[in-house]
């Protein structure tokens, strides 16, 4: 009895969180389709029946994105197609550009249609002595309308992968030891694909097959051992793991395809789901490796247009930031003008004013220095004090006839004369004498503070004197005295600051 082994089922990645597409798998007529944003599937569609032929791709992406309700700008491309062929083909050592040239004119000598080829290769396990890689051939006229048609829906096809490429990183997911190598035959609407690899990913061959176990399980089995025949005669080595089928209808025609196998048949332990394919597509990481008929020019292509818009949007936000500026700049000229005439008529209201004010200053400094003048010309009233104060200082004895005060520097000098107060009778010797000492005394110590000289510092002062003509004359004039002064006169001088 016959018993399947039930393998735990692999985990398989997300799709990245940066990836944002519309991922299509058309797989001979089967159309399906997955939207996916930012790594979250948003919405699936698939065609009911079988469609084919590329002048329908247009109006089935256009469904796909009513459907899907797809917002993005790119789309991708899982193809299985009866003019897509592969090819092993062994390469001299090259590497890069020089490679891509190489296998371009490969690409034109092994296709199997008219026309030009679009040709995408990936590697595989070379042998000591050669270099191999696996092309893929496509018609160039139909890649052409295919991205022509995703163009006039505004998507842009950025890759079209064949379904060994997706295949191919199931190989990793199989239960293999290392170097173990296994046959993964998977249905692809009609057909069956088939990669032989190692679980690292390597891969040996890759084809499809036109049967299915679907329809021709026998058939199948017999196309299965051929490709195990020349994988062994190729590389001599031996598919030790058996084929592992996956895909539509394993299960039911798992039995048949066992009976008629000549090696192990097993069930792979990945998960088929009805959009398995579209999904495993945006897992991809493009690049070198990985086979794409969509050209590099292409693929780059939504990034171009991204940057034409992130360039015409900073522009645009330029011109604004120097519209707005301009226009600040303008507002900003115009209230300075307007500032600078209100200054200009301020300017000359003050210059008017200052002139006006400098006029009365100048007025007031004349009419300030005038009494200046008059303050400073004025004599000090020290001598009403003076003459003031004699009134209460002269003794009642005593009588002033005359009085010369003038100021020399800072001192005052005067010369104060007299005579007795007139009794009626004839004064005694002590009374004149005593009265000048009264007089003296209080001029002395009172409010002044007088110095009366004596007769020798009066006559030192007068001998310090230069004689000036008015001295001359008035000793000329003048005539001695043949009588001393009477008794009754007396005459003091003094000096006070």
């Amino acid at each position: 009895m016959l018993q399947i082994a039930h393998v735990e089922k692999p985990r398989t990645a997300a799709v990245a969180t940066n990836v944002t597409a519309l991922s299509v798998s058309w797989l001979n007529g089967q159309f399906k389709a997955v939207a996916v944003v930012r790594g979250m599937i948003e919405g699936t569609w698939e065609h009911p029946g079988e469609i084919e032929g590329a002048q329908h791709f247009e109006e089935l992406v256009r469904e796909a994105v009513k459907q899907t309700n797809y917002r993005g700008t790119t789309i991708s491309l899982v193809l299985a197609h009866p003019r897509l062929t592969q090819q092993l083909v062994e390469t001299p050592p090259l590497r890069g550009q020089m490679l891509a040239k190489f296998v371009a004119r490969q690409a034109q000598q092994q296709k199997m249609f008219e026309g030009a080829a679009a040709a995408a290769h990936q590697p595989a396990v070379s042998g000591r002595e050669s270099q191999r890689v696996l092309l893929h051939l496509f018609p160039k006229p139909l890649l052409d309308q295919l991205v022509q048609a995703a163009q006039r829906n505004d998507l842009f096809l950025t890759s079209v992968l064949p379904s060994t490429a997706v295949l191919q990183s199931q190989l990793e997911q199989l239960p293999m030891e290392k170097n173990e190598i296994a046959l993964l035959a998977a249905d692809t609407g009609g057909s069956t694909t088939v990669i032989i690899g190692r679980n690292d990913g390597q891969v040996l061959l890759a084809r499809t097959l036109a049967s299915s176990w679907n329809t021709e399980s026998a058939r199948l089995a017999v196309d299965l051992s051929r490709t195990i025949l020349f994988v062994n005669q190729q590389y001599g080595v031996a598919v030790d793991k058996g084929v592992w089928l996956f895909g539509h209808g394993t299960k039911e025609h798992f039995p048949e395809l066992q009976r008629h196998s000549q090696v192990p048949v097993k069930l792979s332990p990945v998960e088929y789901t009805p959009f398995y394919w579209a999904t495993e597509a945006l897992k991809l990481k493009l690049g070198p490796m990985t086979p794409n008929f969509v050209s590099l020019e292409l693929q780059q292509a939504p990034q171009r247009k991204t940057l034409l818009k992130v360039t015409a949007a900073i522009t645009a936000l330029v011109v604004v930031l120097c519209l707005l500026g301009s226009t600040w700049c303008y507002f900003q000229v115009r209230t300075a003008r307007s500032r600078l005439t209100s200054l200009v008529a301020q300017t000359t209201l003050l210059q008017n004013r200052h002139k006006e004010l400098q006029t009365l200053n100048a007025e007031i400094a004349r009419k300030h220095d005038v009494v200046q003048r008059v303050i400073d010309n004025r004599a000090p009233p020290v001598p009403g004090w003076f003459l003031g104060y004699l009134s209460e200082a002269v003794p009642a004895d005593l009588v002033v006839t005359n009085l010369h005060l003038k100021r020399e520097r800072e001192l005052w000098q005067f010369q104060l004369g007299g005579v007795l107060q007139p009794t009626g009778r004839p004064p005694g010797p002590a009374t004149l004498s005593n009265a000048v000492a009264v007089l003296s005394s209080r001029l002395a110590t009172g409010p002044f503070h007088c110095k009366i000289m004596t007769a020798g510092e009066t006559n030192q002062t007068a001998a310090a004197k230069p004689p000036t003509v008015a001295t001359w004359a008035a000793r000329l004039s003048s005539t001695p005295q043949s009588e001393p002064v009477a008794e009754s006169h007396f005459s003091l001088e003094g000096v006070m600051r």
